[in-house]
């Protein structure tokens, strides 16, 4: 190979892993900018007679903590959440009229014993909730009672509807989101 082509090589290498680099700061400023104590983020999505819905939420709004463990009491802290999380009845109120009925539900965190992406490096833990419902009316399902205000003081809702995507701020005192 002549110069000319080594050089060639070599500055594409270099821009390729300059351009890698810049993509993984970006990819972890954006994951820590994710991660707010006493934030949570609620995704909805609706479609046909399908609603799916998404908590994301730091451990430390969840338990006060985000390391695994380290005591009965803290282990006992973790399981009342993941509990409290799968009771959809608890923590989300429909108009009867909808007729929604919960189909699934799965919760996940680095904290609990059963999650197997566990990672004793981790910095901050996170609880993620998805919830699946279908819904026999869902043309009549023109509100969500959140009822999770004990655990977070305010909870960003993204929301995908008939009404297209918009965001807004739940709160204890502002807790229905409107569809």
């Amino acid at each position: 190979m002549d110069k000319i082509n080594w050089y060639i090589i070599f500055c594409s290498t270099a821009l390729l892993a300059g351009s890698i680099q810049l993509n993984a700061a970006e990819h972890e400023h954006e994951h820590h900018e994710a991660h707010i104590h006493g934030e949570a983020q609620l995704l909805l999505a609706m479609e046909d007679n399908t609603l799916e819905m998404e908590l994301l939420s730091p451990a430390m709004n969840m338990v006060g903590f985000e390391h695994q463990p380290a005591n009965e009491a803290q282990t006992r802290a973790v399981e009342s959440a993941v509990n409290t999380l799968k009771q959809t009845g608890r923590i989300f109120s429909f108009p009867d009229t909808a007729k929604c009925d919960s189909v699934s539900v799965e919760v996940v965190s680095p904290l609990t014993e059963n999650d197997q992406h566990v990672d004793e490096e981790e910095v901050h833990s996170d609880f993620k909730a998805h919830y699946h419902f279908r819904c026999a009316e869902i043309s009549r399902l023109e509100r969500i009672e959140v009822q999770l205000f004990s655990a977070f003081p305010g909870i960003e809702v993204q929301s995908i509807s008939k009404r297209g995507q918009r965001k807004l701020d739940l709160t204890p005192e502002h807790n229905t989101l409107e569809l």
